[in-house]
């Protein structure tokens, strides 16, 4: 079972192959922001500050919300500002198919 780590709290979390980070976390007693819960708010945004290698790729809403975020993030903090950060939404993302049991994701909220 893959293991989640958030910045600022202590704890490990699980996370199996169907699950989205949302749920995983939510089940485990953790509630992160949220809005919609379908992909397309943002509410739940994430950054992957290491292991994104093990999740899939983002589907067709997500990627267009996330697209979006970088738009924003971009206007606010400057142009070049969202490259090489690794954005995600809990509510849609899960483990990849060939991750490994022993696969360890790092995140952080985002701004």
């Amino acid at each position: 079972m893959a293991k989640l780590s958030m910045d600022g709290i202590s704890r490990e979390f699980s996370l199996t192959g169907k699950q989205t980070i949302f749920n995983a976390l939510r089940k485990q007693g953790l509630e992160l922001d949220h809005g919609c819960l379908a992909g397309s708010c943002g509410a739940c945004r994430v950054i992957i500050t290491k292991g994104e290698d093990y999740l899939e790729e983002p589907g067709i809403m997500e990627a267009g919300t996330l697209q979006g975020l970088a738009v924003n993030y971009e206007r606010i903090f400057g142009k070049g500002s969202s490259e090489g950060i690794h954005m995600r939404l809990t509510c849609s993302t899960r483990l990849n198919k060939d991750a490994p049991e022993d696969a360890h994701i790092f995140m952080k909220e985002s701004n």
